[in-house]
Parts: C-alpha cells; sequence; structure tokens
C-alpha cells in the first residue's frame, strides 16, 4: 500500500482529525514536502472526522485548497483538522500543518461528499479504529513520482502521465485524491522547469475534484495563468482509458526550486 509509505504516522487512540508525516527526502521536491503528500494527510485527517460521524458513508474527497510558507524542512509535520461545516450530504474541514516548535507552515481547506453505498458497489470496509493499516511499512526509498510511475510525454505541455496501477486506487476502486494531485504536481513542475529554465516546486494548490479516474492512464495538461512570471499554471487531468473524461482541474502556483 502506497499510501502507507509516505511517513504518515497515526495514532488510532488520537483525537479526530489529528495527525503527523515524517519527513524525508523521497516525499519531497525542491526543498520542501510535495503539496501532494500535505494533501494526503489533510484528506486523511478531515476522513477520519467524517469516518468516526458517519461510518457507514463514503466520505469522497470534492475540493482541496493548500497555500505554503517557504519554510526550512523540519524533521516532522503536525496537521490538526477541523470541522467547518457538516451537512447531511458534505464535509468542509480546515487543516492546519505545523512544525514541532509550533510555527504554521501551511494551511489548507478540503471538502468531502458524503455518499451511502449503493447496490453494486465495494463492500465499504468499517475502521475501528481507524485506517490501522496507515503505518508500519517501509518509507519509499525513491523519489514519489518515480515510484508512482509518473512519465513526461511532452514538458512544453505540462503532459504527464501514469498507468492507473492498484496502488494508486482508493478503497472504492478510484484513483486516490492525493495521486490526481500529484500528476497535476508533477506536470507543472514540469512545464515550469521547461519554460523557466530552472528546476521549479509547487507552492501553493487548488484542485476541483469532478470524476474518479478508473481505467488510465491518468494524464495531465498543463498552460500559464497569464504570463509565466505570475507563476501560476493551470492544469486539467483526464482518463484516456474513460474517454477522456475530465477527471480533475487544478491552479498551482509555482516557485523556483531551493
Amino acid at each position: 500500500m502506497l499510501l502507507a509509505q509516505l511517513g504518515i504516522d497515526w495514532d488510532p487512540s488520537s483525537q479526530p482529525g489529528h495527525g503527523k508525516l515524517r519527513v524525508f527526502d523521497e516525499q519531497c521536491r525542491g526543498g520542501q514536502v510535495r503539496p501532494s503528500v500535505l494533501m494526503l494527510l489533510a484528506d486523511i485527517a478531515g476522513g477520519m472526522i467524517g469516518e468516526r460521524a458517519d461510518p457507514e458513508c463514503w466520505h469522497f474527497t470534492t475540493d482541496f485548497q493548500l497555500r505554503t510558507a517557504a519554510a526550512p524542512l523540519p524533521d516532522h509535520i503536525d496537521a490538526v483538522a477541523e470541522v467547518l461545516r457538516a451537512g447531511a450530504g458534505t464535509l468542509a474541514c480546515e487543516c492546519r500543518f505545523s512544525t514541532p516548535d509550533g510555527a504554521e507552515m501551511g494551511y489548507a481547506q478540503i471538502g468531502f461528499g458524503r455518499y451511502r453505498p449503493r447496490p453494486g458497489d465495494p463492500a465499504k470496509t468499517a475502521y475501528d479504529p481507524p485506517r490501522p493499516n496507515l503505518t508500519g511499512l517501509a518509507d519509499i526509498d525513491r523519489p514519489l513520482a518515480e515510484v508512482v510511475g509518473i512519465e513526461v510525454a511532452d514538458a512544453a505541455a505540462g503532459h504527464v502521465e501514469v498507468e492507473l496501477a492498484p496502488q494508486l486506487l482508493n478503497p472504492a476502486g478510484m484513483m486516490q485524491g492525493a495521486m490526481v494531485a500529484l500528476v497535476g504536481e508533477v506536470g507543472a513542475e514540469t512545464l515550469a522547469s521547461h519554460d523557466l529554465g530552472a528546476p521549479h516546486a509547487v507552492a501553493d494548490m487548488d484542485i476541483r475534484y469532478l470524476l474518479g479516474g478508473k481505467i488510465g492512464p491518468v494524464y495531465s495538461t498543463c498552460r500559464w495563468m497569464g504570463d509565466p512570471t505570475s507563476g501560476w499554471v493551470v492544469a486539467e487531468i483526464r482518463d484516456l482509458g474513460k474517454g477522456d473524461r475530465l477527471m480533475a482541474t487544478m491552479m498551482l502556483r509555482v516557485r523556483p526550486a531551493r
């Protein structure tokens, strides 16, 4: 399970919404933790709140917004998610990321849709305590994009793609949200590094999830929003094997890699 190899430490007895990320080189890019890894941490922290409140429902991520501060890498990052609004069919949370000394280094908002399983849907596992399978496996030993299998098809178009391997799926059989974000992240940094002539990394990320990826390959295409010096990139993520359908749209801000 790839998601269990990305440094997330989870104490099932802890308060819902609390998590910790051990920081190591393979989950980083350009002197910072990849935003897609922080997205995974927020997704789990917020999702656990939903699981505890309504364990019979699927909680699918609908949107995610992240802003980060340029700061030296700590040895771990603490995350605390809190509910902004809980409705019958939706859940909205915020998530604060901080260093061991308490300095805030990132802030995110994340939304979920609540869906009760329908006839024919995959069986939903009830986790009690939540997600015991998130810890205990060895950390990845190669850069995350390489482990996932993302390949550059056209750097000038921010076009990268990946086969939809089982390790990239969530329990409902669709591409996990953090892995979708990673495809857009790598696409944006590829475009920026190509056009600006130096390595770049993604600092901020907004993503809207539209449809689940089920067949693959999944790929990104990227373009600048205005002048490249703005640092803002617009990305589309599509599932080629599912009629090229649009899975997600993203806006990402890049900065020179440190």
